[in-house]
């Protein structure tokens, strides 16, 4: 897993991202996390994992580019839609 320059993050975890991003990186567990990432397929615009998800052995071998990261389901797709605004208007 690799994360991007400049990470969008959902507000439910503005106030402790740095932890969360951490433990992130040293494979630790953490519950609750969403990651937004390319898309793995052309035909999709982004892709929405469960960090339990990518702590599965297939993405060791295909690792993916973390662009945002949530607190549920739910604030990544707003995320989602947040980067499509921002890709439009040629922000962030």
């Amino acid at each position: 897993m690799e994360f991007a320059e400049k990470l969008y993050i959902g507000l439910s975890l503005t106030k402790k991202k740095e932890r969360v991003i951490e433990r992130m990186e040293q494979g630790k567990m953490v519950f609750s996390v969403y990651c937004v990432a390319e898309a793995s397929h052309p035909d999709n615009l982004y892709d929405i994992y469960s960090y339990y998800e990518l702590k599965q052995p297939y993405y060791k071998d295909h690792p993916v580019k973390v662009l945002g990261i949530a607190g549920s389901k739910e604030e990544a797709i707003g995320l989602v839609a947040h980067m499509i605004t921002d890709k439009n208007q040629g922000g962030y």
